[in-house]
């Protein structure tokens, strides 16, 4: 009687494969690490979020024992953790994908803050500890004749330094969103989805993200480690009025002639030119001011696959 368990094992297994199997650096470990969390949705969207949560956890264990503690910890708290919390939201509410986006920059900003908080404590605080460790990287990376990094690669460091934290936690949730939708989708093509696939169009940015995102951008002018932490956390805060700003574009894209054409234009500029997104961000932000959507009705119906 099969219940589950074999394909929790074989999305444990695959999931920490495609994380830790190909060698470290190389451009196809790189893209394969980040489709890490592609099996534990596959799984928890398909048999429920204990089967997910199973399948991170064996995954992380496994990792544990066979890599080391550093590797496990790395992995349950980047992949396993947010995947199941955000399968236990979708099952929460399925009918309200702007609480998955909340759950989503939750799990975005919840590292930033605990690493400010345990590096806070040591002298230089966490902007200190990430430039040690970005200086440590490109050393091991980048050496010119006479053994040292070139003045270039520490311009680089000391420009990105500042918003490192931010820029990996909003990559970060944009991936896990990705592999989220991916997950759903081809569960949704072959029919095995357990749960309906959540209206992009429906997610709105609440309204209190307005009164976070006045907090930490009035945080980002006090000095030392506060001011880091807030310049840090301003991208994360404004994700929900990204999203937002999509979801709006799939709105009114819906009520054109061809709609499946524009929204495949809209997604690609996103990954050519990547600006694109800080329209979005501004449409975001004055939709959830003046609830345009609210004022135009509800909106057509996603079209179907």
């Amino acid at each position: 009687m099969n219940s589950g368990w074999l394909p929790v094992g074989a999305a444990a297994a695959t999931s920490a494969l495609l994380l830790f199997g190909a060698p470290a650096g190389s451009p196809g470990g790189m893209l394969l690490a980040v489709l890490a969390t592609l099996p534990l949705f596959l799984v928890g969207l398909s048999w429920g979020l204990f089967h997910g949560a199973a399948a991170g956890a064996a995954a992380t264990f496994a990792i544990l024992f066979s890599v080391g503690t550093s590797a496990g910890l790395y992995y349950g708290v980047v992949n396993a953790l947010p995947a199941a919390l955000l399968m236990w939201q979708a099952e929460r509410a399925p009918d309200r994908p702007d609480r998955l986006v909340i759950m989503l920059t939750t799990c975005a900003a919840a590292p930033i803050v605990a690493a400010a908080l345990y590096f806070g404590m040591q002298e230089g605080g966490l902007e200190a500890a990430v430039r040690g460790q970005l200086e440590a990287m490109l050393i091991d990376a980048v050496v010119d004749p006479s053994g040292s990094p070139p003045p270039q690669w520490r311009e680089f460091v000391e420009a990105i330094a500042g918003i490192f934290p931010a820029m990996a936690a909003t990559f970060w949730a944009l991936l896990i969103a990705v592999n989220g939708a991916l997950a759903q989708g081809l569960l949704r093509r072959f029919g095995k989805n357990r749960l309906p696939t959540p209206d992009i169009a429906a997610i709105r940015a609440p309204r209190v993200m307005l009164g976070a995102l006045a907090v930490v951008l009035a945080l980002t002018f006090v000095p030392g480690g506060t001011g880091f932490l807030a310049n840090n956390l301003v991208p994360v805060v404004v994700l929900p009025l990204f999203f937002g700003g999509l979801s709006l574009m799939h709105w009114a894209l819906r009520r054109s002639a061809a709609p499946g054409l524009w929204l495949g234009l809209l997604y690609l500029l996103l990954v050519v030119f990547g600006w694109p997104a800080l329209i979005l961000l501004l449409i975001g932000l004055v939709d959830t001011i003046f609830d345009f959507r609210g004022r135009a009705g509800p909106p057509p119906a996603a079209p179907t696959v």
